[in-house]
Formats: structure tokens, sequence, C-alpha cells
């Protein structure tokens, strides 16, 4: 048969000393903690990267409004940096995207403060 648990309220010595092998267990010591950056350090700045002008549009495209993202911050551009440029973009904001023919980068959508606050904190002027 299964060996029975006491329930007459006395502590038994195998609950009581559950954890007493790890006590005796040699274990690493913890890290000391990291200094902290004292609170008049201020961050670094963002790079700067270049003007960036952003416009609503609706004309030709069927009522569906598009924030397009052009100026000589996205012109400077390499292409390998516009399409991750609008891949962050269009990942952070979940909507969709295409780099125009005439230079410039549009997203789906109306949100514009969002999307100049976003190109502000990664260093371009809006």
């Amino acid at each position: 048969m299964n060996k029975k648990i006491p329930t007459d309220g006395k502590p038994s010595a195998s609950l009581n000393d559950a954890f007493g092998a790890l006590r005796a267990a040699d274990f690493p010591q913890a890290e000391p903690p990291r200094e902290r950056r004292s609170a008049d350090a201020k961050p670094s700045a963002p790079e700067k990267l270049g003007k960036v002008h952003l416009r609503l549009e609706k004309s030709g495209r069927a009522g569906k409004t598009v924030i397009v993202l052009a100026g000589p911050g996205i012109a400077a551009l390499s292409a390998d940096r516009r399409e991750d440029l609008l891949k962050s973009l269009k990942r952070k904001f979940a909507c969709g995207g295409a780099d125009a023919e005439n230079g410039a980068l549009e997203l789906q959508g109306e949100d514009v403060a969002r999307v100049r606050f976003f190109l502000q904190m990664l260093g371009y002027a809006c």
C-alpha cells in the first residue's frame, strides 16, 4: 500500500528539511549591481539625418489617404537604407507602403503626427 502522510499536525522531518541540501550546496555568488547613470547625464542625441517633408495626399488614390515622405533626407538615402526605413515604418505603424518612382516614400494612412515623431526619434528633421 501507499505510504500515508501523517495528518495529526506534527511536522515531519522530510517536509521540514526539503531544501536543507540546497543550503549546503556551493552556488556561485551573484554579480555586484551595475552602476547607474547619474540623473544629470543626458542621453546622446540621435544622428542628424536630414530634412523630411511630410504631406497627406488623397487625390488619384480612390479616396484613400497616403502620407508622402519626401525631401533631401529621403533623397540622400541609398536604395538599401530607403528599403530599411520603409520596412521599419510599415512594421511600426502596421500599414502598407511603397517606394514611389519620384524618390519619395508613401505610407498608407493619415496619422502624420505619429510618423513625424518616429522620424524625429530616428534623427530626421520634420
